[in-house]
Parts: C-alpha cells; structure tokens; sequence
C-alpha cells in the first residue's frame, strides 16, 4: 500500500464519521488558532512599542532628581547643571533639550463652557531635533525666545482646530489657565503628532511647546528645571554617558553615592518593556497551547475507537498479505490528516481572529509565516503523538482474532 492510497483511506474515513471527525479536530482547532491570535497581537504590540519608542527619540536619554525625603533646595537639577553637561558632552550629544511640564486648560471659542484639557511643555530650540517632530505651519522655538521668556506656543494641529475651528492660526492668541492664573501665548507653529499605534487611554490632554525659560516664570521656579533629554549620536553607549552626567552632577552638588540623581535610556526602556511583552506572550501562549494536549487526547481517544470499529478490517487485511508496517501507517496517517486539518482550520481561523480582535482594540496584529509554520508543524506533531498507541495496537492485533471479532 502506498502513501497516497493511505492518505485517500483516510480521507474517506474522516467523511463517513464527518460530525465525528470534526469533532476531534475542534481541540487542535481552538488551540492553534489561540496560540496564533495571541502571538500576532503580541508582536503587533512589539511592533507598535518599538515604533512609539522611534518616534519620540529611540536615542533619547533622561536625567532627573530621584527624589527622596532627604531631598534638598539644592539637591534639584537647574538650567546651569543642564548648560554643563551639554558643554562637557558635547561631542557625543546630537540634539538636547532642559524640560519643564504642567497642565493647563484653555476654553473652546464654540461653547465657553467646554474646557480643553492641555499638556503646556517648555522645551528648548533643539526639541525638535529630539524627537520626531512634523511642523506643518510656521516656526519652531528658538533661542531668541528662551533668552527673551517670550510668551510664543507651537501648538498641535488637533488642538488648533478644537479651539479655532481651522488649522491656520498663526499669530492667534491662546489663554491657558492654571489655577487662578491665566497666561496668554501667542501661536508661531503648528506640528502634526506622531500617529500612535497604540490606543489611548481616555481623553487625550493636548499638547503646546513654549520655552522652558517661560516655563519657569509661569510656575516661579528660580533656576530649576524637571528634567533633561538628550538625543545622542549612533556610536554612543547611553548606559556610559548616563553614569558619567550622573556622576558630573554629584560631584557639582557636592553628594557623591547620596542617590539623589538618575538616568535612563530609551533604549534601555524599550528593552525592559519588550522582555514584558515576550513573558506575557509566552505564558498566555502557553496556557492557550494546553488546549492543544487536549485535542492531542481527543485524537487518540477515537483512534483508540476506530481501531475497535475497524478490528475486522484489519484482520481481513492482514489475511490478504498487509503487514504490520501497512498497519502501522494506515492508522498513523489517518492521526496526522485529522491533526493537519485542524492546524490548518486553526490557522486560517487564528490569523481571521486576530484580525477581528485587532480592529476591535486597536492594537496592530501581526503575523509571520514562521508562526504559521511552526504551528502547522507543531500539529502534525501532536497527531503523529496521538496516533503511535492506536496505530501500534492495530498493528499488533492477530490476524485470526481479529476475523473471529464481532
């Protein structure tokens, strides 16, 4: 008996027991598609991390006060700390940036009663240079505005419409109110965000860049500062650097080993977050694969069955010269068809899940073809499993006993 003439007995043996033979697939069904829909939605949100990651400053470090109850007036972090370390890191720094951030409101001119939430950023002149930054209309900040404390915005395109009714608003005022007080900007850009891949999380707050130096008059901060950002160039370790700014701002506040300073990396962020994502991945994979041994043992359970139905058959095979091998095989491929259907169906129903659940959340879902191989590969492998013991029993059953089987 050859192998495409066993594969056609099986065939013709899955239809005559259809419902049944659906059935048993229905475990490897549930559990290819499970694993599958989980690992392209996981690595969709990779994917979509990693690209948030690219678009505010992958080379991106942060320094900032780690803040204690021992901390001190003079322990804070100030535009002269910020002034020496760009000096003294000059040749490894590409773009920089002193950051000081609040919240503020400002009112819609359509319903006055309608509050926009905003998150006023005071950035330098080379922000835009940190980040990924689109200016569709108008200026960016420059150094004349922080020197001066102008009172100058570059806002986001959405906020200018919800406040404007229009996207051109240049040279238009905007009252921000923060607590009692209300400061009135005047408008010289408009930048288009990165498009997130993510979804957000509620309302977005929207955002407006004005000096850090106006920042600080705003909020009556001396010379302080919230933080730096630096983005650094290709062949620079940001881990190195990190430990060197920190320690250059020790030995300037005189607080050596105190603790009081920290750093970190975007890179070293984004590492942190993708070893997350693969654990939760793997665990959630996992526990969708346990579903897989359970179609594994529906797929011997009714081998174990149809080698009971069919014990006559093989007795009659065995009488007309098929040998043990012959056997062997038959009921072995009649394992691996039931298996390869179901991964197939799985498959086709995973990738078509994860598409549906993705448009529904709002998360990327992506699917590599060495997901699907290994997937399809994995349920071949739990068939040929399933199969071994009703196979080897058929085989072994006595060509006589068997005929005399009822």
């Amino acid at each position: 008996m050859n192998f495409i003439e066993s594969i056609k007995i099986a065939l013709k043996a899955l239809w005559i027991n259809k419902m049944r033979s659906l059935l048993t697939m229905l475990g490897i069904i549930i559990g290819i598609s499970s694993v599958i829909t989980v690992v392209a939605l996981g690595n969709g949100t990779k994917g979509a991390v990693n690209s948030e990651f690219d678009n505010y400053g992958a080379s991106s470090i942060y320094l900032f006060n780690k803040y204690s109850e021992e901390m001190y007036q003079e322990d804070l972090i100030t535009n002269r700390d910020y002034e020496i370390l760009s000096r003294i890191f000059e040749n490894q720094i590409e773009a920089k940036s002193a950051i000081i951030n609040y919240s503020g409101v400002t009112n819609k001119i359509s319903d006055v009663k309608k509050d926009i939430n905003l998150d006023v950023n005071g950035v330098g002149d080379e922000y835009d240079k940190v980040i990924n930054f689109e200016l569709i209309k108008g200026r960016f900040l420059s150094e004349q505005d922080l020197v001066s404390r102008k009172n100058v915005a570059v806002i986001e395109k959405e906020l200018a419409i919800e406040k404007f009714g229009k996207e051109d608003v240049l040279g238009k005022k905007l009252s921000v109110r923060r607590n009692d007080g209300v400061e009135t900007f005047i408008i010289v850009g408009i930048f288009e965000p990165p498009k997130s891949l993510l979804p957000a999380m509620g309302e977005r707050a929207k955002v407006m860049y004005i000096p850090t130096t106006t920042a600080g008059r705003v909020l009556n901060l001396s010379d302080q500062i919230y933080y730096m950002q630096f983005s650094l160039k290709n062949d620079v370790d940001a881990e190195n650097v990190i430990t060197q700014m920190i320690n250059v701002l020790e030995r300037k506040h005189k607080n050596i080993d105190q603790n009081k300073f920290q750093g970190e990396s975007a890179e070293g962020q984004l590492e942190i977050i993708n070893k997350v994502m693969k654990i939760l991945t793997s665990v959630v994979g996992a526990i969708a694969a346990i579903s897989l041994i359970v179609g594994g043992i529906g797929i011997m359970n009714i081998m174990l069955v149809s080698v009971t139905e069919r014990t006559r058959e093989i007795g009659i095979r065995k009488a007309i010269g098929a040998t043990r091998k012959d056997i062997l095989i038959q009921f072995l491929i009649e394992a691996i068809v039931i298996s390869g259907i179901g991964g197939v169906i799985g498959t086709a129903i995973g990738i078509i899940l994860s598409k549906v659940v993705s448009y529904f959340i709002k998360i990327p879902a992506t699917t590599g073809v060495l997901v699907i191989i290994i997937a399809t590969l994995f349920s071949t492998m739990v068939g040929i499993a399933a199969g071994l013991y009703p196979a080897n029993k058929a085989a072994k059953l006595d060509p006589i006993d068997a005929l005399r089987y009822e």
